[in-house]
């Protein structure tokens, strides 16, 4: 019996111990960085499309059956490059026709101004009419205009031979040939035989809107700094799935006037294109510098949320609560956007971790330092930090009461046999 007693307030004594506090989990760790401060260049950039410089079709001048393609489809060519040839006996034919006949003229003027000479001789002599010396003379006129005339066919059957050799106006890339050999060109209308297209340099058409047409102009007109000539202000263009803006060049025509069925204003630039990666025919991005912005708020843009409510950032306070700023969000700067309104230089913004973050609650801030021309993030603290501009907590809070950190039953954890 007395073992049973002892057993029994063992049991109890140790069923109804030190009951277990509840202990609330830690704050969720983000990291937070001070808006980076620099001078930007503020851009427009538009949606374009690229057109060739140069682009010929080339036709057929003269009829006959195509002989020759001395090109592979796709291939350089250069500027008087044969491309086909058409059969050219008809036209050597012509062209030696036309020679005799100027030949034959000639042997005419020559008659004629022998016998004008004659007459006139005679004229002085007394020995024949005037008639007779006005008469020579419109012979040897008249020959003299068979002549040119004679000539001029000539000119124009070595044209037509010349023809029969289709020669590129331009240097560029040949398409394929829309015609195949022993098939007849020419004729009434002039055969598209083939295109040829030049790459470099290459022109990038896009528009803008009359609101940003007209606030470029009124900051034209106050900028001093702006050079007079518009051929110097540069353009950088991108293809879709450029990383940036890779190529570089510069203005090149702006229309007369703004497009009242568009309110847009053409606007076109031109890019160095050696490499040829670029072709016509491209949707592109254009980007061009209007103007630079001192002491810009800089934040990476994956720091961003969006709601109904418009875009937002989410701010660490010196309690290490969170806050939401709505945000005004100005132009990229690589993988960082700029602010501009909403944010000031000193608060401590959630860069990483914003999904842990909640309006309202304490979270537990890593700071860290946004480096320049990055949107990456330096470490300044290797290891968390309880304040954001304060020093770590008392120690002694983690000591609080059970009342402030809230319990759980005294028997919650106990054993199912306690009392």
């Amino acid at each position: 019996a007395v073992v049973s007693l002892l057993s029994l307030w063992a049991v109890a004594a140790f069923g109804c111990g030190q009951a277990n506090q509840y202990q609330p989990p830690p704050p969720p760790s983000v990291t937070v960085a001070k808006p980076l401060v620099k001078t930007v260049t503020n851009y427009i950039e538009e949606t374009g499309t690229t057109e060739a410089v140069e682009y010929v079709e080339v036709r057929a001048r003269v009829r006959g059956f195509l002989e020759k393609i001395n090109f592979e489809p796709g291939a350089d060519v250069t500027a008087g490059d044969v491309l086909y040839v058409i059969e050219q006996a008809e036209y050597q034919a012509k062209v030696a026709a036309a020679r005799a006949d100027l030949d034959a003229k000639g042997v005419a003027l020559t008659k004629a101004e022998i016998e004008y000479g004659r007459q006139q001789k005679l004229f002085v002599d007394a020995a024949t009419a005037e008639t007779n010396v006005v008469a020579a003379q419109a012979d040897r006129d008249g020959a003299i205009a068979m002549q040119a005339a004679s000539q001029a066919a000539l000119d124009q059957a070595k044209l037509d031979l010349d023809y029969t050799e289709v020669r590129t106006p331009i240097d560029g890339r040949v398409g394929k040939t829309l015609v195949k050999i022993g098939n007849l060109v020419g004729g009434s209308l002039a055969t598209h035989l083939t295109t040829v297209i030049s790459y470099d340099p290459i022109y990038a058409n896009f528009n803008i809107n009359e609101r940003v047409f007209l606030s470029l102009i009124v900051r034209r007109s106050r900028d001093e700094r702006i050079e007079a000539d518009q051929n110097e202000i540069p353009f950088f263009l991108a293809r879709a799935g450029d990383d940036g803006f890779p190529f570089e060049g510069h203005f090149n025509y702006a229309d007369l006037a703004v497009d009242q069925s568009t309110g847009t204003y053409a606007i076109r630039g031109i890019f160095p294109n050696p490499d040829q990666k670029i072709v016509p025919g491209l949707f592109v991005r254009v980007r061009i510098p209007i103007g630079t912005q001192e002491d810009a708020l800089l934040i990476p843009e994956l720091a961003l949320g969006a709601d109904q409510a418009g875009r937002y950032a989410l701010v660490v306070s010196s309690q290490n609560i969170v806050e939401r700023r709505n945000v005004t969000v100005g132009i990229k700067d690589g993988g960082m956007v700029v602010i501009d309104e909403g944010l000031g230089p000193d608060d401590w913004v959630v860069i990483q971790g914003v999904q842990r973050a909640r309006a309202g609650a304490e979270v537990l801030p890593n700071q860290k330092i946004l480096a320049a021309g990055e949107s990456e993030v330096v470490t300044v603290q290797s290891e968390s930090v309880q304040r954001v501009e304060e020093a770590a907590p008392n120690t002694e809070d983690a000591d609080a009461a059970p009342e402030e950190q809230g319990s759980v039953p005294d028997n919650a954890n106990a054993s199912p046999d306690s009392p």
